[in-house]
This record gives structure tokens, C-alpha cells and sequence, in this order.
């Protein structure tokens, strides 16, 4: 992996309130765009106004379970995540991108994700690796080889309020990765553990990204105030 600078480890609030605007933002003309699609859109629309001017394009990239897309039905997996992910990225031009209102980036975005939203993909993709056995594969994107780009995947199955180690239930859930550095932003999103429709995002950034959201007022840095303490 090249040597980059995406290594702050950051984690924000997000207002119920702010993420229903960014749905509304993203649905037109009768067209309801997702949460994590319009959230998806709205990020990418930040991360290109901090990227260095000789790249003209960038990449945003989503990690997809694909326990729920197989069979018909609640499965007996449909609990766990891992294991059966898909990465799946999409690409546009920096012009169009500042161009373009969420709503249009929103559409890209939902593209990009139906392409492996699906189980005929899945399907495919387990046939593919029991043929050929191909051991750890990382997309050249993940290691900084085609540009910038951000992940964004959700935990948002992870049952944060029902988890209870014998002193009631957390008031806060994260993910962690000893990983010191990276090769494209990441973003995680899941339910608060206040129940009220709000996010918690874990991110790994890079110095420029990681101020924008700084000035970003949707981006909360998490604090004790958010969890009530």
C-alpha cells in the first residue's frame, strides 16, 4: 500500500432531523432515495472540495451485505454480518460533482449500489471464488491506487440498545480498526444508541476531509453532551 496521509480517526453526531433533510434533498420527482444514498451523495459532494486539483476524477465505494439479497424471505443468517460483503464503487468527474444537486448525485449513487444489490451478484460472486480460489484480494482503490475515494458502509443492523453486559445497555456503539493508515476514506454509519433516529459515524479521513466536516454543520463531533452524560 503507497503512503497517504488518511489516518485521523474521527467520530460525529448526526441529528435525526439533519438526515431526513438529506432524504428529502435526494428524493425527486416522486423518487425516494435511501438514507445512506442521500448521505452518501452529501458526503461526496464535501470530499471534492478537498482533494488535490490534478485528479479530475474521484471515486466514493459502498460495502454491501449480501446475507439479506439471498433467498426469499428472513434467512436463518440474516442476523450476522460478514463474510458475504461486496465492495462496489462508483466514479464521477469532479466538475460534475460540484455541478450537480444532491439529488443527482443521489441517482449515481443508486446506481453504483443495484449493480451488486441483488442476489443474482452474490450468486455469482461465491461461484467465482469457488472456482478459482483466489486467497486475499483487496480492490486496487482500497490501496490508494486509483484515485481518491471514500467508503461508506452501515452497521446499521448492529444492535446497539439491546446489548446489556450486566450493567445496562451501552450508550454509545463504535467500530475500531488497529489498521494506523489507509488507502481511501471510510465512513461507518449506525443508529445512536439514543433510539431517537440520530447516527453515529465512525470515520477515517484525511487532514483536508477531516476539516470540512470540522466547518460542516451536520457533522457533529460526538461529545458527551450527545450521549447524555
Amino acid at each position: 500500500m503507497p503512503m497517504n496521509h488518511i489516518s485521523l480517526k474521527r467520530l460525529y453526531h448526526i441529528e435525526a432531523s439533519n438526515i431526513n433533510m438529506l432524504q428529502r434533498l435526494g428524493s425527486v420527482n416522486g423518487i425516494k432515495r435511501t438514507k445512506i444514498e442521500a448521505f452518501s451523495a452529501y458526503v461526496w459532494k464535501i470530499m471534492i472540495g478537498t482533494i488535490d486539483q490534478r485528479h479530475k476524477k474521484c471515486k466514493m465505494g459502498w460495502l454491501v451485505d449480501g446475507r439479506e439479497r439471498m433467498g426469499r424471505g428472513k434467512n436463518s443468517m440474516s442476523n450476522y454480518i460478514g463474510n458475504v460483503l461486496s465492495l462496489t464503487f462508483g466514479e464521477a468527474s469532479i466538475q460534475e460533482l460540484k455541478e450537480a444537486p444532491i439529488s443527482d448525485i443521489a441517482n449515481t449513487v443508486h446506481e453504483a449500489i443495484s449493480k451488486v444489490n441483488n442476489e443474482a451478484h452474490f450468486l455469482d460472486l461465491i461461484d467465482w471464488i469457488e472456482c478459482h480460489r483466489p486467497g486475499l484480494m483487496l480492490a486496487k482503490a482500497l490501496l490508494g491506487q486509483e484515485g481518491p475515494a471514500v467508503v461508506v458502509s452501515s452497521g446499521q443492523r448492529f444492535p446497539v440498545t439491546e446489548v446489556d453486559f450486566g450493567f445496562g445497555t451501552p450508550l454509545l456503539g463504535t467500530v475500531y480498526t488497529s489498521i494506523p493508515r489507509v488507502g481511501v476514506g471510510y465512513m461507518n454509519q449506525r443508529l445512536s444508541a439514543k433510539g431517537d433516529g440520530s447516527w453515529t459515524v465512525s470515520a477515517i479521513l484525511w487532514p483536508e476531509l477531516e476539516a470540512a466536516l470540522l466547518d460542516d454543520p451536520i457533522f457533529e463531533p460526538m461529545s458527551a453532551s450527545h450521549l447524555q452524560l
